[in-house]
């Protein structure tokens, strides 16, 4: 055997024995299914805005029954990064001038003098006719603030979402503006998105998981006459139907901005 051979003999002798390399181990974290979440990669937060087929609800309760009615939402914006929910930040308005009370829900017997239940109702918010235009207009909106996001039931929320029931539970703490007087609410709330046609801005659902109860005294909600002047007499004779606090029900539903309009 020549030595030319002899040393390829011997190279591949050794290429032979020895031990394949072991890839290098992973360090830093990473996604165990790196399809999960495609739609939100890359996400920054987005502009929502509040639509007008938003539904807010009222009912107030005393010992004798309960009185209902709607409120609308006037407008309202929403900035969400999906992937970082608890950043959000939010307002919404609400037209008290346009408060409506279920007529055919009032209890038999409810002290509403001369006036229908709406009109009576937006004279305890110190809008009736009697009350200069200058006041009614400054009392005219609510409006809500949202400060925080707490008790999330998942920190991100999948925008492209199919599947029904695909929701995020949480708490948000903001302040609510009624009749001049502001003050902290905290609610649980779920959010949905909802099915859209493809190629068509993301849309989502916010709904009341728990009773929002909005104490009346604290913004000073009380029986009034056409001229807003409170009438305790009235106040006492309504306690049995009106209560001390209105319970908050709402389906609100925001789309987000075309994303080639910016």
């Amino acid at each position: 055997m020549t030595l030319a051979r002899l040393l390829l003999f011997g190279v591949l002798a050794c290429a032979g024995c020895s031990k394949k390399a072991e890839p290098p181990h992973r360090t830093e974290p990473w996604l165990a299914n790196p399809s999960a979440n495609v739609s939100n990669r890359g996400s920054a937060p987005r502009t929502f805005h509040f639509l007008s087929d938003s539904s807010i609800r009222f009912t107030v309760s005393g010992r004798k029954g309960k009185v209902s009615g709607r409120l609308p939402l006037t407008e309202g914006s929403l900035s969400l990064d999906p992937r970082d929910l608890k950043t959000a930040t939010a307002s919404i308005d609400v037209d008290l001038t346009k408060l409506s009370v279920d007529a055919d829900a009032v209890p038999e017997g409810a002290p509403l003098g001369d006036s229908s239940p709406s009109a009576l109702g937006l004279q305890w918010l110190e809008l009736g006719p009697g009350v200069a235009a200058e006041r009614r207009t400054e009392l005219s909106k609510a409006r809500f603030e949202l400060s925080s996001v707490d008790a999330l039931s998942a920190p991100v929320l999948d925008l492209g979402a199919t599947r029904a029931h695909i929701h995020v539970r949480a708490t948000v703490v903001g302040t609510l503006l009624i009749h001049g007087f502001r003050a902290p609410i905290r609610t649980d709330v779920l959010l949905e998105p909802q099915k859209v046609a493809a190629g068509a801005p993301p849309r989502l659902s916010i709904r009341s998981a728990g009773a929002l109860v909005v104490p009346l005294a604290p913004h000073d909600i009380t029986a009034r006459g056409p001229s807003g002047i409170a009438d305790a007499l009235s106040t006492a004779r309504a306690a049995d139907w009106v209560g001390k606090s209105a319970r908050i029900d709402f389906e609100l539903v925001a789309e987000a901005e075309s994303l080639a309009a910016k």
